[in-house]
């Protein structure tokens, strides 16, 4: 439960419950989003769970790590696509760095991070006037975990 709100059952209609409910599931979604990017934020400052800038979300998008994303509102950069095996760059290169195959250019990056975060059930949030997140780019990860620091913890054990 995400909260609730007090009606009278005898007199109130279907369209004021559903303008209440979205209205509490609204205060809900910006609170959350609000304490996550804080989270990512400061994951991101101590090398933790958190990335920010575009070239970093994408690298933590690719190695799957990412359970969050956030972007400002107007959010937009240019980056590439791989016409081959789908590997997105922050950097305008004519062919890919990982297959070598050649690469298209994307007006907004957004176009192709909003399916992958669909299809990998990554949260998505279009925060408004976030000064921190201004700061750090416009753009952060939270992640689940991280693929660099897990692979010395693993070499560490063997």
């Amino acid at each position: 439960m995400i909260g609730r709100f007090s009606a009278d059952v005898a007199s109130v209609s279907n369209e004021e419950i559903r303008d209440r409910a979205r209205a509490v599931l609204d205060q809900w979604i910006a609170k959350r989003a609000s304490t996550k990017v804080s989270e990512a934020l400061d994951f991101a400052k101590s090398n933790g769970r958190g990335v920010t800038g575009l070239r970093r979300v994408l690298q933590a998008l690719e190695t799957g790590e990412v359970q969050a994303i956030f972007l400002t509102e107007n959010y937009s950069a240019r980056a590439v696509e791989c016409t081959n095996c789908g590997h997105l760059d922050a950097h305008l290169v004519p062919s890919c760095v990982a297959c070598g195959k050649p690469t298209r250019e994307l007006a907004d990056i957004c176009d192709a991070i909003i399916p992958i975060a669909i299809r990998r059930d990554i949260e998505l949030f279009y925060l408004k006037d976030n000064t921190d997140l201004d700061r750090a780019g416009n753009i952060a990860a939270l992640l689940r975990f991280r693929s660099d620091q897990r692979s010395g913890q693993t070499a560490a054990a063997s």
